[in-house]
């Protein structure tokens, strides 16, 4: 049994998911989720998997940008787990913001 668990994380590896990252986010995710008493299921669903997958792919851009050393970056997935698809805007609006002057 442990040995396929094993296998999935593996595999979740190669595809890009660092799990730990992953599951951080995912739970931030649920925590801002349970707040929202008007969410549906779906948005709630919607919720903890942007959570998880924006902390599994900024958490590491996050932390450089920041120069933060590996063990605060879990702390820093939960945060973008929990702000989800804002958090996503956020660092959207000030990447554009830069190569926007950049350009000039």
């Amino acid at each position: 049994m442990i040995h396929k668990f094993i296998e999935v994380i593996n595999f979740l590896e190669q595809v890009g998911i660092k799990v730990v990252l992953f599951i951080a986010g995912f739970v931030g995710g649920l925590s801002s989720a349970d707040r929202r008493r008007d969410f549906t299921f779906w948005q709630k669903l919607t919720s903890l998997l942007s959570g998880g997958f924006a902390a599994n792919y900024l958490t590491p851009v996050v932390g450089s940008w920041l120069n933060l050393n590996e063990s605060t970056l879990y702390g820093v997935s939960f945060l973008i787990g929990y702000g989800g698809l804002k958090f996503v805007e956020l660092i959207y609006i000030r990447f554009s913001t830069l190569t926007k002057y950049k350009d000039d």
